[in-house]
């Protein structure tokens, strides 16, 4: 079958980065034409992404578009998977992209920096995003995740002139940045162990728990885990809430935070099947899941609520992934636990997106994020209280939303799971422990915002008065639009809230929509019937749903665990900061010492070292066979000399004849060089040591005469450098006795002058096979050698005498005679 053509997507690629630099062409007083312009990238996004999928239809897991060469040598080329998982991620994108951009305009007001500045970055952001997605080789995905992250660290770090906006971008990029490059590794591991650097491929493989294939899944892993905040490295999202609200609802709801959920998805075909996949996911995943819960109970200011509930969603997610590597049988079949995923990543950005949004309005129209000096709020503006409340019904996962059926298939999955093996059972319970938390988050949202009874309040604040028309609680201007961009400040929440319900009380038009994009099915009866009374509800997973509702319900309304609470995870970061500043200055003083004696100690310590681990795990390392040729009396003369000049050198105290027994020693060696018929080589050597002699008399005798001292310490030399000659003795006798190499003379005789088939019938053209060997075959080996001589022999010339006491005079015995 004929692959597709890469066109409509690599349009949806670029089509947001295009109009963003576009909209930088609008001159700084026209916001609006700005505003529409930038509107074209997501909207050309989404539309192109639809096109394809109705000229082509969902392709499978192996089924990528036609490859677009670019650096093939480097397995980087251009191909797009337009799959269930990325087709869905891609729209999901764009779409919620749309509404930013409009929801961003009345947000910033008429500012003009912030509505010059934002678009382009968003646009280049969501393009990163849109190619991570689409992306079917593995390094162009790695490519544009990168590219998230700088992305990222501009909006995360928007107030360029606030210290702590800096520091929490500084903080993201910094984690994320480790991530990828542990994300590189794997996938570099991957490739070049398997020959396998595309995802379409990866279905076909057949996966096996080899060193190399474990280590690169962990790696490709932490890059997952690190974008995707589970713990530890989760504190970097809740200190990304510094940025606009508009770079929060984007970025941590849609986006960025899902990117490594994401990879997780793409390798799950196949890496699913290995023993450690369910471990590795699980353990981070369940932690992540309880305390962002637990953590988000404890805050005041909704973004940070908001974010916290983000970091415990990305680890249920991560946990419906891991699940899906156990096998369990239901109904004579034999089934994986994991069901509906894509669903299960929809509705969260349908009720986190749209609190982060009415998050932000209220700031704008209150002047405060703080939940408790929020009550009563619904006297101020009831559009966004209702969009709020409705987000916070599904964020607890009530009857009648997405959410509900989302959250009772991973209960599912978990009583699955503790069918298998009872360690499970502790995953039961911080999953509805986690689900008490939510539900009671959202009675708090709602006895609060309404002035209820049990409500959080801030009596010294009033949000009717004081807070009513300030506007400038989050950072912006206070400038207030009406009519329609008002409007918007709510209407995209209200949109994307819309999609809960109409999944919760519409299962069959929710499933028309997105079972094309679904790869993991077990129960077809999900979109057969209302999600509250469907067959698969009754049993554990509603006992689970009751004890989250009436925990939740007794939480929410009680006065336990309401005071603002920090994350002691959030020092991690200063800490390491400090660490590398500090602690890397100490390190380095330690290490870099100044005195070349410790650097050459070290080295040949550590090769003493290596050299003796080598022989304690291959003990046959001391064995030498055979002995290596010698010419007798002249290679045993040369050899004494050799060994005598080299004791002589630190028994001599005056430098010049230290000079010259090294001269001694290195003629030695050429001699050496002519015994064992290798001429080019004395010749280079006879070259060297003339040059260093030189050079070594002719500096000293610039230097003042060294103080000698006798210094303690002369055992352990001698020691170590009878450790570093026996050392290197016997490593040139194993590599005498490894083994003959292939002979390359024969080689050189045949393609000196006219050449063979090993050279493409194409000669050195001359009849000197070592003429020819130092321009042709080692011509690059050979202008290096030259090019070193001539430098050496400039310097020689500088040094020579006269000539520098002739350059001091021209240059200051004018300036002298005229002083």
């Amino acid at each position: 079958m004929e692959q597709p053509s890469s066109f409509w997507l690599l349009l949806a690629v670029f089509a947001p980065v295009l109009a963003g630099l576009l909209s930088m062409r609008i001159r700084p007083s026209l916001v609006t034409p700005r505003v529409l312009v930038a509107l074209v990238g997501p909207v050309v996004s989404f539309l192109s992404v639809l096109i394809h999928l109705a000229g082509h239809g969902v392709a499978k897991t192996d089924a990528a578009t036609k490859v677009i060469t670019w650096i093939p040598s480097l397995n980087l080329n251009v191909a797009f998977l337009a799959d269930g998982l990325g087709a869905f991620f891609a729209l999901l994108v764009s779409g919620i992209g749309i509404l930013i951009v409009l929801y961003a305009r009345p947000y910033f007001g008429m500012s003009k920096d912030e509505q010059y500045r934002f678009y382009p970055t968003l646009g280049f952001f969501t393009t990163a995003m849109m190619g991570i997605v689409l992306s079917d080789y593995m390094l162009l995905t790695l490519l544009f995740w990168e590219m998230t992250s700088i992305s990222s660290f501009f909006l995360i770090g928007w107030y360029r002139y606030e210290k702590e906006s800096v520091h929490k971008a500084m903080q993201a990029f910094f984690t994320t940045g480790l991530g990828g490059m542990a994300m590189l590794g794997g996938i570099l591991m991957f490739g070049s162990s398997e020959g396998i650097w595309r995802w379409s491929e990866v279905a076909h493989w057949h996966p096996h728990s080899s060193g190399y294939v474990i280590a690169a899944f962990c790696m490709m892993f932490a890059g997952a885990a690190t974008k995707s905040a589970q713990y530890p490295w989760h504190y970097w999202l809740p200190g990304a809430m510094v940025a606009p609200t508009p770079v929060s609802t984007f970025l941590h709801s849609a986006t960025m935070v899902k990117a490594g959920v994401f990879l997780v998805g793409r390798m799950y075909p196949a890496f699913h099947e290995l023993t450690i996949w369910p471990w590795l996911i699980l353990i981070p995943g369940a932690i992540t899941m309880l305390f962002g819960a637990v953590t988000a109970l404890n805050q005041h200011d909704l973004k940070r609520i908001f974010a916290y509930t983000t970091v415990s969603q990305l680890g249920l997610l991560m946990c419906a992934y891991g699940l899906g590597g156990l096998e369990f049988e239901h109904g004579g079949q034999h089934l994986m636990a994991i069901d509906w995923d894509v669903t299960q990543i929809a509705n969260h950005a349908f009720y986190k997106a749209p609190l982060f949004i009415i998050a932000g309005a209220i700031a704008h129209v209150a002047g405060t994020r703080d939940l408790p000096k929020l009550y009563g709020f619904w006297r101020v503006n009831k559009p966004m209280v209702i969009v709020m409340l409705l987000a916070g019904y599904a964020l607890a996962g009530g009857p009648g939303t997405i959410s509900f059926p989302a959250k009772e298939l991973f209960f599912y999955a978990i009583y699955h799971a503790f069918e298998i093996h009872w360690i499970f059972q502790v995953l039961a319970v911080m999953a509805v422990l986690t689900a008490v938390c939510n539900v009671a988050i959202f009675v708090r949202l709602f006895t609060t915002l309404l002035g209820l009874p049990f409500g959080q309040r801030d009596l010294s604040f009033d949000v009717a008065v004081q807070g009513q028309g300030h506007g400038h609680g989050d950072g912006h201007d206070e400038h207030h639009d009406v009519g329609f961009w008002a409007a918007m400040l709510w209407v995209p929440g209200a949109v994307l809230v819309a999609w809960q319900y109409l999944g919760g009380l519409l299962p069959n038009l929710w499933s028309w929509i997105f079972r094309p994009l679904e790869a993991n099915v077990n129960y077809e009866g999900f979109a057969e019937r209302l999600p509250f009374v469907w067959e698969m509800h009754w049993g554990i997973p509603l006992i689970m749903s009751l004890c989250a509702i009436g925990g939740g319900l007794v939480v929410g309304l009680s006065p336990l665990m309401r005071g603002a609470v920090g994350d002691v995870h959030d020092r991690i970061y200063p800490f390491l900061y400090w660490l590398c500043v500090h602690g890397g200055g100490r390190a380095f003083r330690t290490f870099q010492s100044g005195h070349f004696r410790w650097y050459v100690v070290a080295v040949v310590s550590f090769l003493i070292l290596g050299f003796a681990g080598s022989v304690y795990f291959e003990p046959a390392m001391l064995d030498v066979h055979t002995a290596s040729p010698l010419e007798f009396w002249p290679g045993l003369l040369l050899g004494i000399v050799i060994c005598v000049s080299a004791l002589m050198l630190p028994m001599v105290e005056k430098r010049v004849i230290r000079v010259l027994v090294l001269g001694a020693c290195g003629f030695s060696v050429v001699g050496m060089y002519l015994i064992y018929q290798a001429p080019d080589l004395a010749l280079t050597q006879l070259m060297f040591e003339l040059i260093s002699v030189i050079l070594f008399v002719l500096v000293l005798r610039m230097l003042p005469s060294p103080d000698v001292k006798k210094s303690p310490g002369k055992v352990w030399r001698i020691a170590i450098s009878a450790a570093v000659g026996i050392t290197m003795g016997w490593m040139t006798l194993l590599a005498a006795n490894s083994g003959t190499p292939p002979a390359l003379g024969p080689f050189f005789e045949a393609n000196s002058y006219e050449g063979t088939e090993a050279t493409g019938g194409r000669g050195g053209g001359g009849h000197n096979i070592v003429n020819v060997v130092l321009v042709d075959f080692r011509g690059f080996d050979t202008l290096g050698e030259i090019t070193v001589l001539s430098i050496a022999a400039l310097g020689v010339w500088a040094l020579l005498p006269g000539r520098a006491v002739r350059r001091l005079e021209e240059k200051f015995g004018s300036e002298g005679g005229a002083a």
